[in-house]
């Protein structure tokens, strides 16, 4: 029976050996987190269909710098990343090993390597890995990016302090652009005006008047403005809005002379900001807060205003514009009132005078802030101001703010004195902020008055307590407010909520509960409360979009309520749409009852803006409206620069195929018609005489002009890479474009006699080929699967080919590592080929793990 047994197992072993299969080698697509390997070496059971991970080989394809793997005790150790490190024994039993590699199958293999997740596309033989650990390409695009958008900033701020732009140069006078406007808000009973808007260089400056000529002659607006002239100042001759405190009632609307870094700003009442101005030429204002959209307006004429309730003491405020040329600007918002700390030496000024637009009073304003320490910042300044009932305010403004405690959690205090002189009276106004664990914030106000102050302001005291958090997209704060009146009191307790459903959605909730009470002739008490929810989107294709209700009930009675509805759409660049706009709101309250408006604008032809149809019902009664606009520059009436408004200007030039790339064209070079060119303002296509032009740029900033790759010769691009302009007032900038031909550089790293052919695929999957021009690096790929290497879009000059292999595991030796090429100018490009490299050696080199008993008997062993 024992005979039988074994010769029944001998039977099956050598069964076994013969008929079973063994994996095979095959080469399949690897892919993990963008790092890609088109010829990778793995084993594959064609029974079973399982696969095998070379363990070496995929330690060389992820660049694991600080991962050895020791084939001999067939043992792997080292960091994957920064947080996850292995360490494990490979058993011989499940595991297949050749002359140069240990394989493993697939499961398993990636339970080792952190690897939860892949994906096999056995028709294209591709293999997909998810590795939870960040990868070696993941860090060194990172660093490439940080580095590429620091060397980017970098070098913008270079050329921009260079003045490395074009730019039209200053004049005294410039023709101006001219712009007729014809609204009619009613044209059932047809209640029409007629506007007309001048823009110019004037003395250098930024000039621009609007008069309003029908039904009647008014000066609506006018200003001469110098920006930047000091620092980030705006030296203003005519129009601005005065920085006084919110506690005199002055006129804020002023004509006259400023000086300031402020265009556009808020003022701070108890708990709520508003933010107030004129937005010249625009049909949309958006408000948003900390970066998410709070509320948006329809702008009719020019100024706007938003009233809001601060969810917390840090909230942020930024405007976007939009301008009826479909233009837009964004503007922070300096909230006067806020705490500000000014670095060591830091100093800010504003000097303002002038006259109030309606009230017709003289205001004069002057303020100084200078940063003693980084911690310590003082103020000064003197008012003299006057309110509609002729009643003067002579004041003098003193004031400090102070950083102290821990770098991580700091506290900050401030305090403003305002000593009245006619009234003999100072007020105290002070903050004091405090920053918690748990991104949580304390924030504690407190405001004191005098007689005939705090009879006009209703108010002998008022202190405000308010505690903020942040969580990941919650954050809200709660508050207690109390103001004093001689034996009046007000209480207000107040929680507001945000959470950000996403990106381009938010919710908002505030909710207050309010006590007011009265002791003295008529005794009595008055309890409320009041709700305000609000659902925000801001999306793609310039689309806004807010959902807000809110009502207040006083006594279980309500006294006030309102829903309300708002979508607008700003001008994008492209799509069917991309010359029109629409807005539409519509709402329902108890004491408006219902009403709405809509809001259609269209830029006819790029050149002439149409607003219809205006559709607005108010007080019960419906109005349809429309607006027409036509600009011209007076120095040529007929030039098409499709601007709406007249201080924009435009920029034009011609494209052309620079043959000697000298960035001028020559006689014998030609223009390149039908190139589309692209700037801030839009699009031109070149026509038969080689011209572009395109308008609606602003003189503010500095602009790129670039042509579209899509519509030109491949073999043809851009002579710079970056071509900058900065925008003039009521005029154009000329930009010639040269186009060069570009030529391609190809080679091959060919495989040398005696070299294995394995090696070679391995050895190729970690080298680099590099083109650099001087000392900059100019382009970097890696060979295919038969060595051949390419570099395409190459301009004129003097360039150096080298190599550089990454892979730890495969060394070798080369017959060369560096080629010099010049690339020549001319009217075509050329191809430079046959800049081959020869791989002449390989060492495959092994890591050695030891544990620190092995390493002692090693030390023993190479001592004796």
């Amino acid at each position: 029976m024992g005979r039988v047994n074994r010769a029944i197992l001998i039977y099956c072993v050598v069964k076994s050996i013969i008929f079973s299969a063994t994996p095979e080698e095959a080469y399949i697509e690897l892919e993990m987190k963008g790092q890609k390997n088109e010829f990778y070496r793995v084993l594959i059971d064609e029974e079973t269909e399982k696969m095998y991970i070379g363990v070496g080989e995929f330690i060389d394809f992820a660049r694991m710098d600080e991962v050895k793997f020791d084939k001999k005790r067939m043992r792997v150790k080292g960091k994957l990343d920064a947080e996850r490190e292995i360490d494990i024994k490979i058993p011989k039993e499940s595991s297949i090993e050749t002359e140069d590699d240990i394989f493993i199958e697939l499961d398993e293999f990636k339970r080792y390597f952190f690897i939860p997740e892949s994906n096999w596309d056995n028709e294209r033989y591709i293999l997909n890995l998810y590795p939870e650990f960040k990868t070696s390409k993941e860090s060194q695009d990172e660093l490439n990016n940080q580095r590429s958008l620091l060397a980017m900033a970098k070098k913008e701020r270079e050329l921009e302090a260079k003045g490395d732009y074009i730019k039209k140069e200053k004049s005294l006078l410039s023709p101006g652009i001219l712009k007729l406007s014809y609204t009619n808000s009613d044209i059932e009973n047809n209640e029409y005006a007629v506007d007309i808007d001048y823009g110019t260089e004037l003395l250098y400056g930024e000039f621009q008047i609007s008069q309003k000529v029908y039904p009647e002659s008014n000066l609506e607006y006018i200003r001469l403005q110098y920006r930047e002239i000091f620092n980030n100042y705006y030296l203003t001759f005519g129009d601005f809005y005065l920085e006084s405190d919110s506690i005199f009632d002055s006129e804020r609307s002023m004509r006259g002379a400023s000086f300031s870094k402020n265009e556009y700003y808020g003022i701070r009442i108890d708990n709520r900001t508003v933010i107030e101005g004129e937005a010249y030429n625009a049909n949309l204002v958006e408000l948003y807060r900390n970066g998410s959209l709070d509320d948006f307006q329809m702008v009719t004429g020019d100024r706007f205003r938003f009233d809001v309730i601060n969810l917390s003491s840090t909230d942020r405020y930024t405007l976007k514009i939009y301008y009826r040329d479909g233009r837009e600007e964004t503007k922070e918002i300096y909230v006067l009132g806020n705490q500000n700390i000014l670095n060591k030496g830091e100093s800010d000024f504003v000097v303002q005078l002038g006259e109030g637009k309606d009230d017709k009073k003289n205001q004069y304003l002057g303020k100084f802030k200078y940063g003693l320490t980084k911690d310590l910042t003082v103020v000064t300044g003197v008012s003299l101001l006057e309110n509609k009932l002729e009643n003067k305010y002579e004041v003098l403004e003193g004031g400090v703010a102070y950083r102290f405690g821990l770098d991580e959690y700091p506290t900050l205090i401030s305090g403003t004195f305002l000593e009245e002189f006619n009234s003999k009276e100072l007020s105290f106004k002070g903050t004091g902020e405090q920053k918690l664990p748990y991104n949580t914030n304390l924030t504690m106000r407190y405001e004191k008055y005098r007689d005939k102050t705090a009879k006009r302001l209703k108010k002998d005291y008022s202190y405000n307590i308010d505690l903020s958090k942040e969580f990941r997209k919650l954050s809200g704060s709660v508050g207690y407010f109390k103001n004093s009146y001689e034996a009046d009191d007000l209480h207000q307790i107040y929680l507001s909520l945000d959470y950000t459903l996403s990106r381009s959605v938010r919710m908002s909730l505030t909710s207050e509960y309010y006590k007011y009470s009265t002791p003295n002739t008529e005794p009595r008490e008055v309890q409320g409360y009041g709700t305000q929810g609000k659902i925000t989107y801001s999306g793609m294709d310039g689309i806004v979009a807010v959902l807000e209700g809110r009502v207040n009930y006083e006594e279980s009675e309500m006294t006030e309520d309102e829903i309300k509805f708002g979508i607008a759409k700003s001008p994008t660049d492209k799509g069917f749409f991309k010359d029109v706009d629409a807005a539409f709101e519509v709402g329902h309250s108890k004491d408006k009852g219902t009403f709405f408006e809509v809001r259609f604008t269209y830029i006819f032809d790029g050149d002439i803006y149409i607003e219809f149809p205006d559709i607005r019902r108010e007080d019960n009664k419906t109005r349809v409206g429309g607006r027409i606009e036509k600009s011209f520059y007076l120095g040529n009436p007929l030039l098409k620069i499709n601007n709406n408004n007249v201080t924009d200007g435009w920029v034009e030039g011609k494209v052309f195929v620079d043959e000697n790339s000298n960035g001028i064209m020559d006689e014998n070079e030609d223009i390149y018609e039908g190139a589309e060119v692209i700037a801030s303002g839009g699009t031109s296509s070149v026509k038969k005489n080689g011209k572009y032009i395109i308008g609606n740029i602003s003189n503010k900033d500095i602009h790129m002009v670039e042509v579209n790759k899509e519509t030109i010769d491949p073999m043809l691009i851009q002579g710079k890479e970056q071509i900058k302009f900065k925008g003039a007032i009521s005029s154009g900038v000329k930009v010639d474009i040269p186009l060069v031909p570009v030529s391609m550089i190809t080679g091959v790293v060919g495989n040398g006699e005696g070299t294995d052919e394995r090696e070679y695929n391995s050895m190729l999957a970690g080298l680099n080929v590099i083109l650099k021009k001087g000392d900059e690096e100019i382009g970097r790929t890696q060979p295919e699967i038969d060595g051949y290497y390419f570099f395409e879009n190459i301009l004129p000059g003097e360039y150096v080919v080298e190599l550089l292999s990454t892979s730890k595991r495969y060394k070798g030796s080369f017959d060369r590592q560096r080629i010099e090429i010049g690339v020549k100018a001319g009217r075509e490009g050329e191809y430079y080929e046959d800049n081959n490299f020869l791989i002449k050696n390989i060492e495959v080199v092994e890591d050695e793990i030891l544990d620190e008993e092995e390493i002692e008997v090693k030390k023993d062993e190479e001592n004796s």
